[in-house]
């Protein structure tokens, strides 16, 4: 018997098993080059490495430059976000039966509303942002219920303790008992399957509205899906919005400080607690006076290098024209700033 087959069939062994570990590893984390390709292809790609499904009212020949490797779904969408001057968000959508949920991904994909539906936005914002620039995945963001037998207002109770965005046929209004708390997306789907009806996880992404700021963040929020009960919600001012509902706004940030790696959430609650302390400062204020209070603020030292890091993580995600198209928009609104202030 030659001695080198055993051998062989060790190392073709080791061979197949260090192939199925490579596979393994790169399970749902997404590896793409993409050279001014069609949105619509990066998006399909996205969802079939990521697995995960996505929903865009962009024009679908919006041409993608992107380039990463093995990173999670959620960061590859981001860079896509940022480049096609769009939003994101993770929604789960409720109702009787999935020919509703079809109509409603239909109506946002053709940037129509979808009749018939409520959402809730939970501010509209993510709360919280790594250090590293990295998108939050809020599928992972553990949900608490309160007690309640409506599921709206359970709806509600999780959009505002998680930043996720939930949506539900507004005329279907069966009574069920909450879930257990746990992560929103086994939470959610549990509650929608004991009120009868059906669920769908879907990644939302959303061409920015004509007004919108990139800078400050005026315009955004809002139902994306739907209407919000909440005639205020869209109307701008998210860090003021949140500081509304005490309660709500700690559960959500201690919630999404858990998804943070260990050694960035002491950091994160400090960063937080200073901007919370700020708004609640100035809310009263006359207009003119907050504005006035929120330079001052915003000029500190400690502040603006926070600030700054933000913006260089996102500025990371651009493209250089990107970078110089934003870099003249900031330096014409100086401009226009110091003009003003001579008059």
């Amino acid at each position: 018997m030659d001695r080198r087959l055993p051998l062989l069939g060790l190392l073709a062994l080791l061979a197949t098993a260090w192939i199925a570990w490579q596979i393994y590893a790169g399970w749902g984390l997404v590896t793409l080059d993409a050279r001014n390709q069609p949105v619509a292809k990066v998006l399909a790609s996205i969802s079939r490495q990521g697995g995960i499904d996505i929903a865009s009212n962009l024009d679908p020949s919006t041409p993608v430059t992107l380039a990463v490797k093995r990173v999670p779904p959620v960061d590859a969408l981001d860079i896509v976000a940022v480049r096609t001057d769009a939003s994101w968000r993770l929604a789960y959508l409720g109702a009787p039966d999935e020919k509703s949920i079809d109509a409603a991904l239909a109506a946002f994909r053709s940037g129509s509303e979808a009749d018939g539906w409520s959402s809730y936005g939970g501010g509209g914002f993510t709360v919280i942002e790594p250090q590293s620039g990295a998108a939050l995945d809020l599928r992972r963001v553990k949900w608490t219920p309160d007690a309640s037998g409506d599921l709206h207002d359970l709806l509600d109770d999780a959009a505002q303790k998680t930043g996720v965005l939930l949506a539900a046929v507004t005329d279907w209004k069966p009574s069920t008992a909450p879930p257990s708390a746990g992560a929103i997306a086994e939470a959610v789907p549990r509650l929608l399957r004991q009120a009868g009806g059906n669920s769908r996880e879907v990644f939302l992404l959303r061409a920015r509205p004509r007004g919108e700021d990139e800078d400050t963040g005026r315009g955004r929020g809002g139902p994306w899906i739907g209407r919000s009960p909440d005639s205020n919600e869209g109307n701008g001012g998210g860090w003021r919005r949140a500081v509304g509902n005490p309660q709500a706004t700690a559960e959500r940030v201690e919630a999404q400080i858990a998804l943070l790696p260990e050694s960035e959430q002491a950091k994160a609650r400090e960063d937080f607690q200073t901007m919370r302390d700020f708004w609640q400062s100035v809310r009263e204020l006359p207009e003119d006076q907050r504005r006035a209070k929120a330079q001052e603020f915003f000029n500190r030292p400690e502040v603006a290098e926070r600030m700054d890091q933000r913006r260089l993580a996102r500025e990371a995600k651009m493209t250089p024209q990107q970078r110089i198209e934003r870099a003249q928009r900031y330096l014409e609104r100086k401009a226009q700033m110091k003009k003003e202030g001579q008059q």
